[in-house]
């Protein structure tokens, strides 16, 4: 985990705009915000649908505007392979598809307690979620 979010910093930090009252500071938080992402698709896939959206919204005001649409590219890629990575060492059974609980967030951004429809990973309610997912992530993988 630690290489994955560090390969991401790496490759972000030298279109990284400094801040000049306060040097290091634009490069802690860049750091800071590729580490918890990385973490929380680690830790908590289902309930994190979009991570490299929330990762540029974070940091997109170090960058300058010229340079933001690389950088979303660059966090797209990298996120996409820390997920395959992580999808790939955790194996066929590692619980995350087949947890009988809707993985949407309510608005109190508490997790959805509804069991999921069969075949889906969201509940009655929360079916709509589905097709804003990316395909590799739609449907459960039930044997």
């Amino acid at each position: 985990m630690y290489e994955l979010s560090r390969d991401l910093y790496r490759a972000l930090k030298p279109s990284v705009i400094p801040d000049p009252h306060q040097p290091g500071r634009s490069e802690r938080v860049l750091l800071a915000a590729c580490e918890q992402t990385v973490e929380r698709i680690a830790r908590d896939l289902r309930r994190y649908p979009r991570p490299a959206r929330h990762l540029f919204a974070q940091v997109r005001f170090l960058f300058p505007l010229q340079e933001q649409l690389q950088a979303y590219r660059i966090i797209e890629d990298h996120v996409r392979a820390a997920l395959e990575r992580l999808e790939a060492e955790a194996g066929p059974d590692s619980g995350r598809a087949g947890a009988l609980r809707c993985a949407s967030i309510n608005r109190k951004g508490r997790p959805c307690g509804r069991e999921p429809l069969r075949g889906s990973r969201f509940c009655p309610s929360h079916r709509h979620l589905e097709e804003a997912l990316p395909p590799a992530h739609r449907g459960l993988h039930v044997a």
